[in-house]
């Protein structure tokens, strides 16, 4: 019979010799959920022995680890500013640095009109629902548009939204970049998305975790990663409204030709770029000011 410890050690093994980085970490994750424990449990009682079906369990789970499929699959969720969301390979697992994206903007948004202010939002490419649902979550007063290309990114992203109970004040929309509103003549005060940026020549490159798992409508952008913003700055006037906040994320050296695609509108005030953690401009943010 093996016992947690002898499962742990086996898993971190299988997983360093895969190539995996964060091995021990993530072999953790894994014990912990084919066991159904909390941390404090692991690892106070590592000589537990192993349920045959949960040592079965780890087996499958550690070699689709090690063959390249992303840990955030495998558990089924990710957390984002403080919330757990459900992930599947329909949708791109949410990455730190969208926080970025989120922080900035709530932040213009405070900036000109009140915390209380009943908005309209739109989250285009919503994905997994992480930034729609953020946005709900932390203005009680917003309603929020999630739209998407794919019905099975829609569909994890109205259980993100369930989950966190701010399904009654978003309207998920299958379509095209702004198409769907463009179709109601509604328009808006907050534009946000993190739309795919990737240039098709270097997803070949990417690490494996993200080319042969990660769903490739939400990372190819084109020849030069641009064609999502190419898309977002022709739709953008027929949706937003006098005063407006417009953000988007952005790849590594994207930044100013986004900023150019957006001024190049006549309908902004004020163009601002914002760096992520590690210094990468990661955030183009416009403002029209009425």
């Amino acid at each position: 019979m093996t016992t947690v410890r002898e499962a742990f050690r086996w898993a971190s093994g299988r997983l360093r010799a895969a190539g995996v980085a964060h091995a021990a970490s993530e072999a953790e994750r894994l014990v912990r959920l084919v066991l159904g424990w909390p941390r404090e449990r692991l690892f106070g009682y590592p000589e537990a022995v192993m349920p045959p079906d949960a040592e079965a369990r780890l087996e499958v789970l550690v070699a689709r680890r090690a063959a390249g499929e992303p840990l955030q699959y495998l558990i089924g969720e990710q957390e984002f500013y403080g919330r757990a969301f459900r992930v599947t390979p329909a949708v791109l697992i949410p990455r730190p640095e969208t926080e970025v994206l989120v922080e900035s903007v709530l932040a213009a948004a405070d900036a000109m009109w009140p915390p209380d202010a009943a908005l309209s939002a739109v989250d285009v490419g919503t994905g997994s629902g992480a930034i729609a649902v953020t946005l709900a979550a932390e203005r009680p007063r917003w309603q929020v548009w999630a739209v998407d290309l794919s019905v099975d990114a829609l569909a994890v992203a109205q259980e993100n939204a369930a989950r966190h109970g701010v399904a009654t004040r978003i309207t998920f929309a299958h379509g095209s970049w702004l198409g769907p509103l463009r179709r109601t003549g509604r328009r808006v005060q907050v534009i946000v998305s993190n739309p795919p940026y990737i240039p098709t020549a270097d997803i070949a490159g990417l690490q494996r975790e993200v080319r042969d798992h990660e769903p490739r409508l939400a990372l190819d952008g084109g020849a030069d990663g641009l064609d999502a913003y190419r898309s977002l700055a022709r739709e953008l006037p027929d949706i937003v409204d006098r005063r407006a906040v417009v953000a988007v994320e952005v790849g590594a050296g994207q930044a100013e030709a986004v900023a150019g695609l957006f001024r190049a509108t006549d309908l902004f005030s004020r163009i601002t770029i914002t760096p992520d953690l590690a210094g990468i401009p990661r955030v183009v943010l416009a403002v029209r000011e009425g």
